[in-house]
């Protein structure tokens, strides 16, 4: 069994098991290469769900005021990640706050929404078989989210426990293609549009950044034409990632889209750039 843990400080360490491997360096063992993954059979009670909502978990009075430590880890296919709640004053909180679920429409991302104020990790690579890497970030409407980036199918299951209290978030291979992945910088993701994706004339981009100001510069050109430049304000970043969205309205054809900021210095760009087909 391989497991991991995530601080603020480090990432992961040796245990001493020969199948143990740091999670910043270690390569994701490879996809299934049949087109219908086997079912593994998991240990613990409670159905696997594949897209839409996965759990809402009731969090009434809870200590909870800070997501701790992250850990997971994988055996026979299952893979399991630990999200520890602590106090204000940094103890083990003893309940889990409110926390809601979600497999997201494009089946790339498992998001896990809670009710806190901070957190002590930002983001981490992960490379096991089903979840690429994590990232934790501040949402525009409050409390905060975790984003697992899978690299192949899954399906999850999510289970609350108290004193000390812990999300336990359970994934197996899954049966629903992915449809795209989200593209990353070192300071922007874009998880909606992704690459090369077909979108409608109106759509949303969805991502989130760590930019030196509570925005992100959105420039759009067609055929190295501008069509549009714009900015989409983010959640506060400080000490995580910042939510944003936009509603983008764009001509149909292949257009460029760009996400990120303007360098103080030369003015040049810094960010992430996307094509699409919009039809």
């Amino acid at each position: 069994m391989t497991t991991c843990l995530v601080s603020v400080l480090a990432a992961c360490a040796q245990t001493g098991d020969p199948g143990t491997s740091d999670a910043t360096t270690s390569t994701a063992s490879p996809a299934p290469t049949s087109t219908l993954p086997p079912v593994v059979d998991c240990p613990g009670a409670g159905e696997f769900e594949e897209g839409g909502g996965i759990a809402d978990l009731d969090g009434s009075g809870s200590d909870s005021a800070r997501l701790g430590r992250v850990s997971w880890e994988t055996s026979d296919r299952c893979e399991t990640f630990n999200f520890d709640f602590e106090t204000s004053e940094g103890a083990p909180a003893t309940t889990t706050p409110d926390i809601r679920v979600d497999h997201l429409e494009s089946f790339q991302v498992i998001r896990i929404s809670f009710d806190v104020e901070s957190s002590v990790v930002i983001d981490q690579i992960v490379e096991t078989e089903l979840v690429e890497r994590l990232y934790v970030v501040r949402a525009l409407d409050g409390g905060m989210f975790v984003d697992l980036h899978l690299a192949a199918p899954a399906a999850a299951r999510a289970t609350a426990l108290t004193s000390p209290a812990r999300l336990s978030v359970e994934l197996r291979p899954g049966f629903v293609p992915i449809e795209g992945s989200p593209t990353h910088s070192d300071d922007v993701v874009m998880v909606s549009p992704t690459a090369d994706a077909e979108i409608a004339p109106s759509t949303e981009l969805t991502g989130y950044a760590r930019t030196s100001e509570a925005s992100v510069l959105i420039v759009v050109t067609q055929a190295g034409t501008l069509v549009t430049e714009t900015s989409a304000t983010t959640a506060d970043p400080t000490g995580a990632w910042g939510e944003f969205r936009i509603e983008l309205t764009l001509p149909p054809g292949d257009v460029s889209v760009f996400a990120g900021e303007r360098s103080a210095g030369d003015g040049s760009l810094d960010g992430l750039t996307i094509d699409v087909s919009v039809s």
